[in-house]
């Protein structure tokens, strides 16, 4: 008798109103399996209060003695104050072993001490610690902030976390996405900056803050110095022992602005720069200048108009911090004072004889005559003559004085 043949059933695609169906009872599965691991996790409270903190984690991780909240296992979180107005700060110990602490926001803590080297991590902004206590080196983390007062070991800024220094350190490593802030009363031992950024904008031209070493940079390395608007240099604003510049890019930034590259010296080198342009006469364009940020434009030469005089330049631009308009200043000179015109010259060649002009102003004739050089014998003929010649002359003008005289009597 030949085999029969089996003839498998055809395979049927689900109706997608089954599969739907399917999937919605899974997901109920796992929701109610969800829900009964939570139930039977160990004791974790929500933000419960815990002294002067509120303080989320497991109820066996941390405890509030009456002084100091001990964190003795992981998951602990210090979400903020119980009473957010109160300027009261509570300690925080950290044992050996807990990994990591997470900080919320507004945290006011006194010392926070770490047995064992360890992780903080910042949730959130306004967070103060006055003393950070550490054993070993460790290191903070988060999107959040948190304000340092004093550190005692050397402390590693992670991505993403902003640190304020305002007291003293043993160092701080500023890693990419991190950012070091340094308050006019901060001290240093060393600054490490591989990547992320040095905020140095709060402190005081004059006077700057104390650092024994500062390293920054390194191939690939892309970091940031945040300046005050008008600084130059780093001596201006740090106090450096030694300074290591390992390559790569730093830039500086000064109001919001990239301005410059940080040069091996400690110098900047100023690549920002502002337009100033020159006016003279009725406001016509003289030159226009891109200078340097901080430096000095050069003045072109200036032409005053017939009777005026140029007087200089209504603004400085010595030191220039922003685009400018220079315009030229001018005074109106004085009128000119009427000379009389020169007598005339006289007249060239003639008999030789004065004019009666010259004649009434010329110094009079000497009426010196000089002996001569032998005397005329007594009864000498040539000795007569002359004092016959001299009695007539003598009458003569006798005779004209008193006919000069009559004449004007007569008058």
């Amino acid at each position: 008798m030949p085999a029969e043949t089996v003839v498998p059933p055809r395979f049927r695609t689900p109706e997608p109103r089954l599969r739907l169906h399917a999937a919605f009872a899974l997901a109920l599965a796992a929701c109610a399996l969800a829900a009964v691991l939570c139930a039977l996790a160990p004791g974790r409270a929500e933000a419960a209060p815990a002294g002067p903190f509120d303080v989320e984690g497991p109820a066996d991780a941390y405890a509030w003695d009456g002084a100091v909240l001990s964190v003795t296992g992981d998951g602990v979180t210090i979400a903020g104050m119980a009473d957010p107005t109160s300027a009261a700060m509570g300690d925080v110990r950290v044992a050996a072993g807990v990994g990591a602490i997470n900080v919320g926001s507004g945290v006011r803590i006194g010392t926070l001490s770490f047995a064992e080297a360890a992780a903080l991590r910042l949730d959130g902004a306004g967070n103060e610690v006055q003393l950070l206590d550490l054993a070993r080196s460790s290191s903070m983390s988060g999107p959040g902030s948190v304000t340092l007062a004093e550190v005692t070991l050397s402390l590693d800024l992670l991505p993403s976390a902003t640190v304020t220094l305002t007291g003293s350190a043993d160092g701080m490593s500023i890693w990419a996405g991190a950012t070091l802030v340094l308050g006019p009363g901060a001290s240093l031992g060393n600054i490490t900056h591989f990547g992320g950024t040095l905020d140095l904008s709060h402190i005081v031209f004059g006077a700057p803050v104390r650092v024994l070493g500062y390293s920054v940079g390194g191939d690939y390395t892309s970091n940031t110095i945040v300046a005050p608007f008008g600084a130059t240099r780093l001596s201006e604003l740090m106090t450096l022992d030694h300074l290591f510049v390992n390559g790569g890019d730093t830039a500086i930034v000064e109001d919001g602005e990239r301005v410059g590259t940080l040069q091996d010296d400690g110098s900047f080198l100023i690549t920002a720069t502002r337009t100033v342009t020159f006016a003279g006469w009725e406001g016509k364009v003289l030159a226009t200048e891109e200078v340097p940020l901080f430096s000095a434009a050069t003045a072109p030469e200036v032409v005053a108009p017939e009777g005026y005089r140029f007087t200089g330049w209504d603004v400085d631009f010595t030191h220039v911090v922003q685009d400018l308009a220079v315009t030229a200043q001018f005074e109106k000179l004085p009128d000119p004072t009427p000379q009389p015109e020169p007598a005339p010259a006289p007249p060239a060649g003639g008999s030789g004889a004065p004019s009666a002009a010259s004649a009434s102003t010329s110094v009079p004739a000497s009426r010196y005559y000089p002996a001569p050089k032998k005397l005329a014998a007594t009864g000498d003929a040539a000795g007569w003559g002359l004092g016959a010649a001299a009695a007539a002359g003598s009458a003569a003008a006798v005779a004209a004085v008193v006919a000069a005289a009559i004449g004007r009597r007569r008058g």
